[in-house]
């Protein structure tokens, strides 16, 4: 009897340690693919990251070749447009007291090259340059004098157009006087601006050469 008492007992320790190991396996199986999944999860993890970093660097890209390509047309847009820029010259003028008591001198502005334009705009400085001559001031009786404006409008012009303007000076100045002149041009198609610098100088008329008269003029083969 004891010895089946034994037998039953070992019997038992020997199912206990089966269930013991089959549940050590189970868990070890389990706990493997957790850690498997766990790494599975990770991985994927990291290709949607990449993936999404990939996708955000090609992005970039896409954006950076979008604003070169802006860049580029943007540049040869303003090529195109500086390449009809007008082109002006500006003849020196000469001081006169004509125009009632203001001393007065008259510019003449060329348009040499460049598109044509709806209106040019001019505007004068330097020392002792106190405005331009605009429209005539009328009385009841007739035009007097004209008023002094700090802008003029000379309207259209294109090439191998000339305008005239007259710039008002200070009493007291000195010649020979050195004005600057901006001009500010529109295209007559497609509404381009420019703007324009030009230095000219305003000096005394010169005075006439004296002819000889008839009593001066020298008698060839004579002494008389």
């Amino acid at each position: 009897m004891a010895s089946d008492a034994a037998g039953f007992k070992e019997h038992d320790m020997d199912a206990g340690t089966e269930a013991a190991i089959a549940s050590a396996a189970i868990s070890a199986v389990a706990a493997g693919i957790a850690i498997w999944q766990a790494r599975t999860a990770k991985s994927q993890a990291d290709l949607a990251k990449d993936s999404a970093d990939s996708a955000k660097r090609q992005a970039a890209a896409a954006e950076e070749q979008v604003e070169i390509m802006r860049m580029q047309l943007a540049g040869e847009e303003a090529d195109r447009i500086e390449g009809r820029r007008p082109q002006f010259t500006v003849e020196p003028g000469y001081v006169s007291w004509e125009d009632v008591n203001f001393p007065r001198g008259e510019l003449t502005i060329s348009q040499v090259s460049g598109v044509a334009l709806s209106n040019v705009a001019v505007t004068a400085s330097g020392e002792y340059v106190s405005g331009l001559r605009g429209e005539p001031i009328y009385d009841e009786h007739s035009a007097s004098d004209y008023a002094r404006v700090s802008r003029l409008e000379l309207g259209s012009m294109s090439a191998g157009a000339d305008a005239s303007i007259h710039v008002d000076l200070e009493h007291q100045h000195v010649t020979p006087v050195r004005i600057e002149l901006e001009l500010e041009c529109v295209a007559r198609e497609g509404g381009y601006t420019w703007t324009e610098h030009l230095v000219a100088k305003l000096d005394d008329r010169p005075e006439p050469t004296p002819t000889l008269g008839p009593r001066g003029r020298r008698r060839l083969g004579g002494n008389s």
